[in-house]
């Protein structure tokens, strides 16, 4: 098999495991690119596996970086959580000598692409020129709206957890409007809204009261933050819809998995639907979902029972 070898260089630990264990894995497949800088360009890269290093946030910058070419992701937890990861380094090497390796099973993952759209003003600003952004535009979904030749794509990004809109400073309330298939279903009034995917559903939904979607679902998940409305609940919905947020003021930002804040002005769309390709994870059998969340959520633990447990040890 071809490999390539990806992770967050800057982070302790990360070059110093993949630089011992590298030797171990070129004895079991061609590694046909090293990347560890976040730079390289994955776009015609050819490969049957990402080995990635490091923690959640490593798996979403490969995936980003990768874009429209998604190479099924091998996941190497060196974070302090690692929900998504699939082996500990220590569990690398003999995972990729067993047959389980030479015919991993591929679970393919729900990812959504963001864009947004802003009417043309005679002072433009400079288009956003991240490597998420420069992936293949979508058309303004236009039919229930009719201004699209009034817009451009201003920003254009890949979402693998959630896209959270925000108030910015002087971090008054959120004004925000949600469509859903071009109905207005709610005007949003609080600190801010996020929409995820199932494998964003265990990050910033989950810590803001949000349900937990398993990750091969094809849905999303959306989460109120701090709402002005006592009946304003989380909701779960299909991914075949198109979700659109409309700004009301120059004072909300978006936020894609967690990089840099993008500010939105008065009447900018913001527009999400699913992408026309999946996150893929290479399945681990010994890496088991009810196993994760109760072994790295602490969901369905009896806490009660558990300290007892401990005490009488």
């Amino acid at each position: 098999m071809k490999a390539i070898l990806l992770g967050n260089g800057s982070r302790e630990g990360v070059l110093e495991s993949a630089v011992a264990l590298r030797p171990e894995i070129e004895r079991i497949v061609d590694v046909a690119l090293a990347d560890f800088d976040n730079e390289a360009d994955l776009s015609n890269v050819s490969a049957d596996v990402a080995i990635v290093f490091g923690g959640d946030g490593s798996i979403l910058r490969a995936v980003h970086q990768m874009g429209e070419n998604q190479i099924p992701v091998l996941a190497v937890n060196l974070g302090t959580l690692g929900f998504l990861s699939s082996v500990d380094p220590e569990g690398l090497v003999p995972f990729l000598r067993s047959s389980d390796f030479d015919n991993f099973v591929v679970r393919e993952q729900l990812l959504l692409n963001c864009s947004i759209w802003r009417k043309d003003r005679r002072k433009k600003r400079r288009e956003d020129d991240s490597p998420s952004s420069r992936l293949r535009s979508f058309a303004y979904p236009s039919d229930w709206r009719g201004d699209a030749d009034d817009r451009r794509c201003v920003g254009n990004y890949l979402v693998v957890n959630e896209v959270t809109a925000r108030g910015g400073p002087p971090f008054s309330i959120l004004h925000i409007d949600l469509s859903i298939d071009g109905e207005l279903v709610a005007a949003i009034r609080g600190d801010g809204l996020i929409i995820a995917t199932p494998v964003g559903s265990t990050a910033h939904s989950l810590s803001a009261g949000g349900p937990i979607l398993r990750n091969e679902l094809d849905a999303v998940v959306i989460t109120p933050l701090s709402p002005h409305a006592l009946t304003f609940r989380s909701v779960v919905d299909s991914a075949a819809r198109v979700y659109e947020l409309s700004a009301v003021s120059d004072d909300a930002f978006v936020v894609v998995d967690g990089f840099p804040p993008k500010q939105l002005l008065s009447g900018d769309r913001v527009v999400l639907r699913r992408a026309p390709f999946s996150f893929k994870m290479a399945r681990v059998p010994e890496n088991r979902y009810y196993h994760n969340l109760r072994g790295k959520l602490g969901w369905g633990v009896d806490s009660a029972a558990s300290k007892n447990d401990n005490n009488g040890r």
